[in-house]
């Protein structure tokens, strides 16, 4: 058996034992389908271990690489939506149907990896060390570093926050790797604390790379989005999708490390843009900051900082910044200034509606005049023709009117950007969540196709935000039934999978989440929920975990 002294979870050597002393993971657990089976070998070289994470357009395997004796961590291109695979089996079964979209993940998962192994010296990244074809798929694999997520970070700290000079400290390094990535064509679109790790040398990295087509709703692959995170555009379309949209979920960590909570969904900021930052917050934190932060965060992309660079120096108050903060502020350095602009200003208003009276006044007496002219011409131009007289009838300009057409269907963003539509219709847009149409399309119409109705009338459209997605809550710890209706309650499925127990655990106590719990998900997916199972009759002793340098070295552990 290959690697058979090594722990399948943690890829340490535990000899014989069928319980890991280090992770707790049991030789005898099954891999879940239809991912590779535990100990499956690729490229005669690297062996894989237990799923760490799934979701998107793949999966990520806990590795060995048998060359240099060392573990690595493997990510197989496996869309679930396209791909299936037998259980025991190796190789990827494809529909027919899914043939074309397959080919096209694959290829742009094969590019992002080939970037990304070009980026391997940038310090805000796991180095990958190799790419592999194999069983009519594709892995990466990098090398494996003790890290933990911000967010657990967070969770574990005092206060849940962090100072703003600690967390510029950690984070400024980063932007660095993310400008260069940018300057490369990839964009992550899925930067949250749950993809942001820290590792024993206290430096930040950014892990969860997918192909963009997963970190958006409106194309042919499964969607994961970060809740609170994910910025508008990704809800509907990815040609919109740039460097905006990572630079908005960056923005977003700040203010969950700043806040300690996680800011609204982009979504739910459609109808209330404002996100305000808690008083305690902003007395400790620059004004420059705060004016950087609104920027980066602005729901609108057109509105929103252009750049990782423009947003570094926004950040750290630079002299450019600080001289327009100036200028703004020069108007209203004292209640006098602002009291005489205040007068000025109303001064200037009434000079304007004078000057209109005034305006308004001539064109009314022209136009009188204009039509007395022509009442005159045309009572001479009567008496001169012999015809009989007509009945004099009052003429009115009658509004024009227009048939409404069907629009259910059509991609919303393409109407509202019609020329033609827009001097037709008032067009106002409502959202809501849709099972049968992708996000962006219009689901209905307030005005019946067909009917009659004056041009400029106005036209209401409820428009698809796709699938609903859901946050997935955290139940480890809790038990299964307790789980099970936390989860089902939240709108979605369960499926229990069963952890063997070395004596030491509560049976049936919620270990693990797959995917993780933290992200957003559609409606209605399916969880695996794994268990604690039943206790057998022999125990091991109980290991324990321990959870910025010194700090994170004791959260991961020794």
């Amino acid at each position: 058996m290959v690697a058979e002294n090594l722990c399948m979870g943690c890829m340490k050597e535990i000899g014989s034992k069928k319980q890991c002393p280090f992770c707790g993971f049991n030789a005898d657990s099954p891999q879940i389908t239809p991912f590779l089976p535990l100990r499956t070998v690729i490229s005669e070289r690297y062996v894989i271990g237990k799923m760490l994470s799934a979701g998107g357009d793949g999966v990520t395997y806990m590795g060995y690489d048998l060359q240099n004796s060392v573990p690595v961590t493997i990510r197989e291109y496996l869309p679930e939506r396209h791909a299936k695979r037998l259980f025991g089996t190796t190789e990827l079964t494809i529909s027919r149907s899914s043939e074309a979209y397959f080919n096209d993940g694959l290829a742009a998962f094969l590019d992002l990896w080939r970037k990304l192994a070009r980026g391997r010296d940038l310090q805000g990244l796991i180095p990958v060390i190799d790419i592999v074809e194999e069983n009519g798929t594709a892995y990466s694999i990098s090398e494996y570093i003790d890290t933990i997520t911000l967010r657990d970070f967070l969770l574990k700290s005092r206060t849940g926050t962090l100072p703003w000079e600690r967390l510029k400290s950690i984070l400024f390094p980063l932007f660095t790797t993310i400008s260069t990535l940018h300057s490369m064509g990839v964009y992550h679109l899925g930067i949250s604390p749950n993809t942001l790790v820290l590792g024993r040398d206290g430096k930040l990295r950014l892990v969860g790379f997918m192909i963009n087509e997963s970190r958006c709703q409106n194309t042919d692959f499964d969607c994961e989005l970060f809740g609170g995170y994910a910025a508008i555009e990704q809800y509907s379309y990815l040609e919109d999708c740039g460097p905006w949209s990572d630079i908005y979920a960056l923005a977003g960590v700040i203010y969950r490390a700043l806040v300690g909570s996680t800011p609204a969904d982009a979504n739910e900021r459609i109808t209330n843009d404002k996100l305000m930052l808690p008083p305690r917050v902003i007395e400790s934190l620059p004004a420059y900051l705060i004016t950087a932060l609104d920027h980066a965060i602005n729901i609108e992309p057109a509105d929103r900082t252009e750049s990782i660079d423009q947003l570094r120096e926004e950040l750290s108050g630079s002299p450019s910044t600080m001289a327009t903060s100036r200028k703004v502020s020069e108007p209203t350095t004292t209640d006098d200034e602002l009291a005489e602009r205040k007068r000025l200003e109303k001064l200037a208003i009434q000079e304007q509606n004078k000057q209109r009276q005034i305006k308004m006044s001539i064109i009314a007496f022209l136009i009188v005049l204009g039509v007395g002219l022509l009442g005159v011409g045309g009572y001479f131009a009567v008496k001169h023709f012999t015809a009989p007289p007509e009945e004099t009838t009052t003429t009115q300009v009658a509004s024009e009117i227009i048939e409404v057409p069907e629009f259910v269907g059509m991609i919303y963003t393409r109407i509202a950007g019609d020329e033609i539509q827009k001097t037709r219709f008032k067009m106002v847009a409502e959202y809501a969540y849709s099972d049968e149409y992708e996000s962006g399309y219009i689901i209905e119409q307030s005005l019946e196709p067909g009917t009659q109705v004056e041009k400029g009338a106005q036209l209401v459209f409820t428009v698809s935000k796709g699938k609903e997605q859901i946050l997935l809550p955290d139940v480890t710890g809790s038990m299964y039934e307790t789980a099970y209706k936390t989860l089902t309650e939240a709108g979605f499925k369960c499926k229990k999978v069963e952890k063997n127990n070395d004596g030491t655990h509560t049976p049936d106590e919620v270990v693990a989440l797959t995917p993780e719990a933290g992200g957003t998900y559609e409606k209605g997916k399916e969880i695996y929920v794994q268990v604690w199972g039943p206790a057998p009759t022999t125990t091991q002793p109980e290991t324990t975990t321990k959870s910025i340098v010194d700090t994170v070295v004791d959260m991961i552990g020794g």
